[in-house]
């Protein structure tokens, strides 16, 4: 099982905000794999923008009049990948089956039917997506579809699995690239085209997380297993067991950061300056990385962001004890004590998720991250960088989120940082919530930034009124993963 779980308080055997129960049946090896004629392909409730208007264009990933702003979701827990048109007033513009080890009851719990969607790309020509359980459990695999693929897909339309699917072999564009590895489901594209993947290895399940993760170099260009390059991050003195986010610490992609969540570390990993002309092995075998310990116990240290600047905002957190944010060079030196101090307006704040970087270092100016949080205090918090970065403050008029059931788990920003999508899952037992989680579209007011107050304006609940109890395409239980991307721009 992967990071669309979040986060397990390892020594109290805990689960919060965890998928990690549902296949804590074992896998079986007879499930059905092919998707069934009952499954259907429109999605009754979409197709109208908030206006109650019906807008947009037919073809999943068209853009007729460029460019086109499109949110894409991993709904992880639901095997499916939903694309929202998010240029101007949003709608749903279609989604994307991907319950490859069908499952009629859509609940994905039993042995190893959750196939599970979780890292995203999209480039001019394809839509790749890490898929963390095909074939099976311990092996995911990497697909692409092509835009060509998605033509005839009617606004509000289901891309169904027997579309591209069946009899365990892909039809209509779509290639299949077996990784062999548990949990590869982290992509980062390199500006050579090169993707860059990050492998959790090992079992989530699991009371303990020992395995040495690794940073593999795919060649989209050549889909062949073997072709793989992998780079181990089990690296003399503290190795990267358990490596969860990876990000890119400058625009050439030249350094790496990934959270080791399995010990409890920060990795970052240096590309070989010639790595766009490198075969994807060589590629890896250039590669070097640092690494350095940071709180350990029963934490959780899953998240890293880009400072802007070389460095890393890495993030711990756990149920008992304020957060630690941890200020870190590209060399992995650690600027000072971890900041855990809260404004007394947010002192109940524990556990939280990803950051995403809001204003870069420079000119003067710390960096500034959002931050999901998560339990007991659900929202988006302020964090001002430094030597030891510090919450600041917390974005208003998210009110759309319902704090009762749901809490932010990923934050991602358009490229003018300006605006922000939000993907908010049930916190208690996710696999088996009912499944009206929220993905939210906000545009967000900087102007008082400089003091730590951002305000949440245009907010659009693109789930809402979606959910349909018996219709497992619609369920929202783990929206974990986000993507923004533009069509048809230069």
């Amino acid at each position: 099982m992967a990071p669309s779980r979040a986060l397990r308080t390892r020594s109290f055997g805990l689960v919060l905000c965890s998928t990690s129960s549902a296949l804590t049946y074992g896998c079986l090896e007879e499930n059905p794999i092919q998707p069934t004629e009952t499954m259907g392909t429109e999605d009754p409730t979409a197709g109208t923008s908030d206006t109650g208007e019906t807008a947009g264009e037919d073809g999943l990933l068209a853009c007729a009049s460029p460019p086109c702003t499109v949110l894409v979701v991993s709904q992880t827990l639901d095997d499916r990948i939903d694309v929202y048109d998010v240029t101007a007033a949003p709608f749903l513009r279609g989604r994307i089956g991907t319950d490859l080890k069908f499952d009629a009851s859509g609940e994905q719990t039993m042995g190893n039917l959750l196939d599970e969607p979780y890292g995203l790309l999209l480039d001019d020509n394809f839509l790749w997506a890490a898929i963390g359980h095909y074939p099976d459990t311990a092996r995911g695999s990497l697909l692409a579809f092509p835009h060509a693929s998605f033509a005839d897909v009617v606004q509000g339309e289901v891309f169904a699995e027997d579309k591209y699917f069946a009899a365990n072999a892909f039809s209509a564009g779509v290639l299949d690239l077996p990784f062999g590895r548990q949990e590869a489901i982290f992509l980062l594209r390199h500006p050579s085209g090169r993707i860059l993947v990050g492998v959790f290895a090992n079992d989530l399940r699991a009371a303990s997380w020992p395995e040495p993760s690794e940073l593999l170099v795919v060649d989209p260009n050549d889909f062949r297993p073997e072709a793989i390059g992998a780079f181990s991050l089990d690296l003399d003195g503290t190795p990267c067991n358990g490596g969860w986010k990876i990000a890119a610490l400058d625009d050439d992609v030249s350094r790496v950061a990934v959270a080791c969540d399995g010990n409890d570390a920060v990795a970052v990993v240096s590309l070989p300056g010639d790595f766009a002309d490198l075969a994807p092995a060589d590629a890896a075998a250039g590669m070097s990385a640092c690494s350095t310990p940071l709180a350990s116990g029963t934490i959780s240290t899953q998240f890293v962001a880009p400072d802007g600047a070389g460095g890393l905002l890495a993030v711990q957190s756990q149920i008992l004890e304020p957060p630690k944010l941890w200020s870190i060079n590209g060399n992995c030196g650690i600027g000072g004590a971890p900041g855990d101090e809260l404004p007394p307006e947010l002192e109940a704040v524990r556990v939280v998720r990803e950051p995403v970087l809001l204003r870069p270092a420079g000119g003067g100016q710390p960096p500034m991250w959002l931050l999901a949080s998560e339990t007991p205090e659900p929202g988006v918090l302020i964090v001002r960088g430094g030597a030891s970065p510090t919450v600041c403050g917390q974005v208003t008029g998210l009110d759309a989120i319902d704090g009762g059931e749901n809490a932010p788990f990923a934050l991602t920003l358009d490229a003018t940082r300006t605006h922000l999508a939000i993907g908010a899952g049930p916190v208690s037992n996710p696999p088996f919530a009912e499944g009206r989680g929220q993905v939210l579209w906000a545009t967000l007011d900087l102007a008082e930034l400089d003091s730590c107050a951002v305000a949440a304006t245009e907010v659009v609940d693109l789930t809402e009124g979606t959910f349909v109890a018996t219709d497992p395409r619609t369920w929202v239980r783990a929206p974990n993963m986000l993507l923004i991307a533009e069509l048809g721009g230069s």
